[in-house]
């Protein structure tokens, strides 16, 4: 997991370090000569317009052409889709979006050879008559679906609710045994107004902040720990929050604040305490029609 984000976080970091820097180095006299809203103004304009071309810029990236991929696009589906499928994802043809061909193409210079001539003995015909405008807009078009693939902070997520709710409520108050630790008119009503889909169905598999809402900067309740009680041979029991479980050693902290380890060989009892534990045993038991199915009972509770 920390690998995974860590090189967009050292961007990140890098990026603010940098800004913040440059910021510094401006003199008071210089800072006086624009007004408060002259430099607003100067913000706004020189500001990315969206996520995507903040994304691009921070990386150093050129911004894709929305009007020239736009214009690609109905280009595209219906002389190219047939084979390459209209997302450039891939059909009968190669997937274009991660088409090493593509990634190295500027306004149709690699892929217009390809598309112009064809390529007969892979099957694919010529497009001869395509200028040279319209199969730079192709490319905008390929590159637009290839920067959508890579920046999964714009990725646009589409209707999650496609379960039965009613199928949902029966399992969540049935097999589920949900209702044993939730309830609707409780602990989740009105859940679905505080939560976007994704959200909410992302809390119900997996309840737990993650890194993602932390870097988002969003307001995260800590989760509630696992605790564990150990029985000493004397029957003494020892309760905390658990550090480290294995076959071999129980570590805790307790209410004092003390860390403390035993050797599982010398105690006669240990009971670990999972509040998450319902949910985690669910994941390997739901079939995923169960989990449509109950989360879209929960968007019902609005």
């Amino acid at each position: 997991m920390f690998n995974r984000y860590f090189g967009p976080v050292a961007v990140l970091l890098l990026f603010a370090s940098m800004s913040s820097g440059q910021a510094d180095q401006a003199g008071p006299a210089e800072k006086q000569k624009t007004t408060p809203q002259q430099q607003k103004d100067g913000q706004q304009k020189d500001a990315p317009q969206n996520a995507d071309d903040a994304l691009a810029a921070m990386m150093g990236i050129a911004p894709v052409d929305k009007a020239a991929a736009e214009r690609g696009r109905k280009l595209f589906v219906p002389t190219c889709g047939f084979c390459h499928g209209n997302d450039a994802h891939g059909k009968s043809g190669p997937d274009l979006v991660r088409s090493p061909l593509v990634l190295h193409d500027n306004k149709g210079d690699v892929i217009g050879p390809v598309i112009k001539n064809g390529r007969p003995e892979r099957g694919m015909p010529a497009f001869s008559t395509l200028s040279a405008e319209q199969i730079a807009d192709i490319s905008a078009f390929l590159h637009s679906r290839a920067a959508d693939v890579s920046n999964r902070f714009a990725y646009k997520i589409g209707d999650l609710v496609t379960g039965d709710a009613l199928k949902g409520a029966a399992f969540f108050n049935g097999d589920g045994h949900c209702v044993s630790c939730h309830s609707a008119s409780g602990d989740l009503a009105h859940v679905a107004t505080k939560y976007q889909p994704v959200d909410l169905q992302r809390r119900m598999l997996y309840p737990a902040p993650n890194l993602i809402d932390e870097l988002m900067g969003r307001a995260v309740v800590p989760p509630a720990p696992t605790t564990v009680t150990v029985q000493l041979p004397s029957g003494e029991r020892i309760s905390g929050k658990l550090k480290h479980l294995d076959e071999f050693t129980v570590s805790l902290v307790d209410s004092a604040g003390w860390y403390r380890s035993f050797p599982r060989g010398t105690l006669t009892a240990v009971d670990v305490e999972n509040p998450r534990a319902a949910h985690e045993g669910l994941l390997p038991k739901y079939s995923d029609q169960q989990m449509h199915d109950v989360f879209a009972y929960l968007e019902t509770l609005k």
